[in-house]
């Protein structure tokens, strides 16, 4: 049954293509989607504190929560979830999106100060009541009781780094898109809390105990990326005067820290983060030649394994990229802008709920399968490579296995295993994202920031000396304005986040196992 919001959506449409369309035009299907889920998951998937995870009702009419799912890997999605909203607020200028960058900013402070230890993130910050304590977290190891204003409430600790990478790409969205002094300022403290801690433990999370757990250290382009969304929020000539020296420290590391053709094959993850650390340098870097060396070594070591994968998160991120140097292949971006388009509209309408599902026999990857053989031969070398076949090239939006996080698994599988269980559903963050930043960049149509033309020739003029701005061939072109109340046009703000792609060993970063690894 369609929504009141999809029918008023529907009508408003069928008015405006009865006359020629105008640039501002959204496409009236996804659109119309986006506000489905967006209804849906403000409903369901963001409450409590406001952590945005999968929920399991209690039955197949899903009016009752019994428990959260999924909830440890919670902070990535409800960070996702805000970015989404603050590019609707800098499209729509919305009152709505305004308050939900507000919101679940402010959650984002919580999951920082309940752990009462400067510089460290919390997994998930929670009532402890039911639902919310329910399931994985009633024998929860690393779970802690707040204190002080926290008491009643708990948190979950053993944090990785795509938390970390997430928060920061969040947070520097909220910060350069809302006006609201309150909300910058708590960004700006934390976010320098966090970083400096950082700094000072040699780029190791470390947790309040002492103890560190998998994937705790930070590599190079996740310091950079920190580093950068920083001196943007605080515009600290510091923090922009460590970005230039720590970029000719590191520049020599970057390509082997994003490398990800092994991810290709497995902890297929790495992609889904590599895209929270490398889309808000690629907003917000402030000169062109340095941008320029960075997407190449990032195409070659990481976005070359998922071009043509129909992974419209990751196109528009590349597309976004691409408008700001203004010299990608035109052919290519059409070809983005298809893409997007035809997989949101593939994607299932909300509520997403988990469903049996198959997928088409297509020929397998030549070299999974002998790699499959080795292992088999090399048993004890599938826990640090744990590679099977797989087919040989991404299978269609449509003829996926059903999965919470669309963007977040392999479309290179061979079968579907998940059963129908209609109470299980996804909160949409995965559409939403992919949505909103298409219509961002202007893949869309929606009239964004960058407006809808086919291709951009030319990046943005400098028109701002924002600080770090050496003059020369700058991208940025108002990082140092001051944020949105509406839509404004050429500001590209952005964030940071997550997991360097090669990480040997790294455990599965698993949402829909219910377990929260996150790692």
């Amino acid at each position: 049954m369609p929504s009141i919001r999809r029918l008023l959506f529907a009508m408003i449409f069928a008015a405006l293509i009865s006359s020629p369309a105008a640039a501002e035009d959204f496409d009236p299907v996804l659109h119309a989607k986006a506000y489905d889920y967006q209804d849906w998951l403000m409903q369901w998937h963001s409450t409590g504190l406001g952590a945005v995870s999968d929920i399991l009702f209690t039955d197949e009419s899903r009016t009752e929560i019994e428990r959260l799912w999924g909830g440890g890997d919670s902070t990535d999605w409800t960070a996702t979830y805000l970015v989404s909203q603050a590019m609707r607020y800098r499209i729509t200028g919305e009152a709505e999106a305004r308050s939900e960058v507000i919101r679940i900013a402010h959650y984002l402070h919580i999951v920082h100060d309940i752990t009462d230890d400067p510089g460290y993130l919390a997994r998930i910050a929670a009532p402890d009541m039911p639902p919310w304590n329910q399931g994985e977290y009633q024998n929860c190891e690393h779970c802690y009781a707040g204190t002080g204003e926290y008491e009643g409430y708990f948190w979950q600790g053993a944090q990785s780094r795509d938390k970390y990478m997430h928060w920061f790409w969040a947070l520097t969205w909220a910060h350069t898109t809302v006006d609201d002094a309150e909300m910058r300022a708590t960004i700006e403290e934390d976010m320098v809390s966090v970083l400096q801690t950082l700094i000072d433990n040699d780029w190791t999370i470390i947790d309040p105990f002492g103890d560190t757990y998998s994937a705790s250290s930070v590599g190079p382009d996740l310091q950079l990326t920190f580093i950068l969304q920083t001196a943007v929020v605080t515009g600290d000539p510091y923090w922009w005067n460590l970005l230039d020296t720590h970029y000719e420290l590191v520049k020599g590391q970057l390509y082997l820290s994003a490398f990800a053709y092994f991810n290709k094959y497995f902890d297929y993850y790495a992609f889904i983060n590599n895209q929270a650390i490398m889309q808000p340098i690629f907003s917000l870097w402030p000169d062109r030649e340095r941008l320029q060396e960075i997407y190449d070594i990032w195409y070659k070591a990481s976005r070359q394994w998922t071009v043509h994968t129909h992974q419209a998160f990751f196109d528009a991120v590349e597309y976004g990229v691409c408008r700001r140097l203004g010299n990608c292949d035109s052919g290519e971006m059409t070809y983005m802008e298809n893409d997007i388009a035809k997989g949101l509209s593939a994607m299932n309408e909300a509520p997403n709920y988990q469903r049996a599902s198959t997928c088409p026999e297509l020929p397998l990857d030549p070299f999974s399968v002998w790699a499959d053989n080795l292992l088999t031969k090399l048993p004890f070398l599938r826990n640090l490579i744990n590679i099977q076949p797989q087919t040989a090239v991404a299978h269609e939006i449509e003829d996926r296995c059903w999965v919470s996080v669309l963007w977040e698994r392999s479309p290179y599988h061979t079968e579907c295993t998940q059963a129908d269980l209609p109470e299980h559903v996804t909160h949409g963050a995965d559409y939403l994202i992919a949505y909103w930043m298409g219509v961002y960049w202007g893949a869309l149509p929606g009239d964004g920031p960058y407006g809808d033309d086919d291709f951009t020739d030319d990046p943005p003029a400098d028109d701002d000396d924002a600080v770090g701005d050496d003059d020369s061939d700058t991208l940025n072109d108002d990082i140092g304005d001051e944020p949105v109340d509406a839509d404004d046009d050429d500001d590209d703000a952005s964030a940071a986040d997550d997991d360097e792609a090669a990480d040997g060993g790294a455990s599965d970063d698993d949402d829909d196992d219910d377990s929260g690894c996150g790692c």
